[in-house]
């Protein structure tokens, strides 16, 4: 679990932006995992084969079933709200040395929080930092120009769609509603985001950067590594342990989340419980509709009981259920329906 602490301060500082250059590099990820969109297939193809964009290609490359690493510095945080692809791509091709010869390293080695490390080729092993991370920029732009540009007013519109949709669950429920409500995978719970999944991270944040994308099936965090991280030449920082010369300062952490999937300007009058609480919860608060033990929902669902016991546990402390003992199995009940 990833459990990025923020206390009442670092919430404060938390806000939402729109990024084109990290919606570009999702776009990769996700024709690379299979799950892009059939019209974007072949502008796609077209672009990565007739301007040879091989470092590009070779960097996001996904091997099915085994996540990895993917170097931070070529989605920068986003300063706004809103952002031009101009400013981003600046911040790629001018990232320091010392970040992209670390990032580089960790994503060859994987030796950080069970990160998968992979070959990666000559262009990036052997040309120096500067030029790597300025190739980078450039062939990034010509997947945002080719590909994304000539469609972004529609992918904006639903973003800005899906932000206005959390922050209205924000103001009629809280915050920390709204955190719930990006992805069955995060939750707020003690002045903290946590993340599940199967990397174990404890980090202070002086806030977080929440960026939607249409591309993207789970939520993913972008933070710096923390001790312990033993990539050559990589100094990890962290609280108490101040970065040391020539790593003088950590990025802002970002969390990208996938938008909900509905057409944008198309606004239910209530919010409905997937927007608050999540899908997964959702469903599983559906499935408790009558009395129902944790594998009986685990088997409806076909999801894990550990999985369904976690959200369950979450669904009775907001008072979403009620749990009784009948002889020797614990029984959950939607309130909802409840008697």
């Amino acid at each position: 679990m990833i459990r990025i602490q923020l206390g009442s301060d670092g919430l404060a500082h938390s806000r939402f932006a729109m990024s084109p250059v990290t919606e570009t590099v999702n776009l990769l990820i996700a024709a690379r995992v299979g799950t892009l969109a059939p019209p974007l297939r072949a502008p796609l193809r077209q672009t990565l084969a007739n301007r040879r964009l091989d470092v590009l290609s070779a960097l996001v490359r996904v091997d099915r079933g085994a996540g990895h690493y993917i170097p931070d510095f070529v989605t920068p945080p986003p300063p706004r709200f809103e952002n031009q692809p101009s400013e981003e791509l600046h911040a790629v091709a001018t990232t320091p040395t010392w970040r992209v010869a670390g990032e580089l390293s960790l994503a060859a080695a994987g030796n950080l929080a069970n990160t998968v490390g992979r070959a990666l080729p000559r262009q990036l092993t052997d040309a120096d930092e500067q030029k790597t991370a300025e190739q980078l920029a450039t062939e990034l732009e010509q997947v945002w120009l080719h590909v994304l540009a000539p469609r972004w007013s529609r992918i904006r519109a639903r973003i800005e769609a899906d932000i206005a949709d959390r922050l209205q669950t924000a103001g009629r429920h809280g915050f920390a509603a709204a955190i719930d409500s990006l992805d069955p995978q995060i939750d707020w719970h003690d002045g903290a985001v946590r993340v599940h999944g199967r990397f174990d991270v404890d980090v202070r944040e002086p806030g977080i950067t929440f960026v939607p994308s249409v591309f993207v099936t789970r939520a993913a965090t972008v933070i710096d590594p923390v001790p312990p991280c033993d990539i050559p030449g990589y100094a990890a920082y962290g609280p108490g342990n101040p970065a040391p010369w020539p790593y003088p300062e950590r990025r802002a952490a970002m969390c990208v989340y996938p938008v909900a999937r509905r057409p944008p300007g198309r606004r239910p009058e209530a919010a409905r419980p997937e927007e608050l609480i999540g899908r997964t919860r959702a469903r599983i608060l559906d499935a408790v509709a009558d009395p129902a033990t944790t594998g009986e929902v685990a088997g409806r669902l076909r999801l894990s009981p550990s999985t369904v016991s976690y959200h369950l546990q979450i669904l009775h402390r907001a008072g979403l259920v009620r749990r009784t003992r009948d002889v020797r199995s614990v029984l959950y009940q939607s309130t909802r329906r409840a008697g």
